[in-house]
């Protein structure tokens, strides 16, 4: 009879050991893991591989974010009243086109609509009459029937707990003056008091 080579034998044993092994450690409830396994372990998920691949031009993705996240929620437009440190009014939007102040705390017309079209950037609109808040290129606030580009506005937390709002455009800011008449941009700064805005929402006055 034909000897087995030595070496032969021994690669037979191993074989059989190692499916013994393989056996004893899925009977415990684990799976071998074999060297490509492991190599794999460093390389980017699937999921990680199609976000890098992702062009500009697709829809904007936080891939980070929560999973719990909402994002319809985060773009439905939010019902509030802007009440001025200067002076105790509210900014309204009214059908005639212009912006003032008022101290009335039924005033329909000083129901607003914030909503966030990028990070930072809000577009404010009247509630009742439908019309959005613009700055023109001479500092002066309108309220325009349609949405254009004097209509975007930076909306900023300041230190003071108000919001200040400034034209994306012209960078000057919605004011108020103590007589609740609208402040001129160009007159405008930050830190005066006349460009600070509190939102209260809606039914909490």
């Amino acid at each position: 009879m034909r000897k087995e080579p030595a070496a032969g034998k021994n690669k037979r044993n191993n074989k059989v050991l190692s499916l013994k092994d393989d056996d004893m450690l899925a009977h415990q409830g684990h799976s071998p893991i074999t060297f490509s396994q492991a190599q794999g372990h460093h390389s980017a998920s699937p999921k990680a591989q199609t976000l890098c691949r992702m062009s500009e031009g697709d829809v904007t993705v936080l891939p980070f974010a929560p999973a719990s996240m909402d994002q319809s929620r985060q773009e439905r437009p939010s019902l509030t009243r802007l009440y001025s440190q200067n002076g105790g009014y509210h900014l309204r939007i009214l059908p005639d086109g212009t912006v003032s102040g008022g101290r009335n705390e039924n005033d329909p017309y000083d129901i607003l609509s914030l909503k966030a079209v990028s990070v930072g950037v809000v577009v404010i609109k009247g509630e009742k009459t439908g019309r959005c808040l613009a700055m023109n290129k001479k500092g002066r606030l309108y309220a325009s029937q349609s949405l254009n580009d004097e209509c975007y506005f930076l909306e900023t937390y300041e230190e003071n707990h108000y919001n200040t709002y400034c034209s994306q455009k012209y960078s000057w800011y919605v004011a108020l003056k103590r007589n609740g008449q609208p402040k001129a941009g160009p007159d405008t700064h930050r830190g005066q008091k006349a460009v600070f805005f509190l939102p209260r929402p809606v039914g909490n006055m």
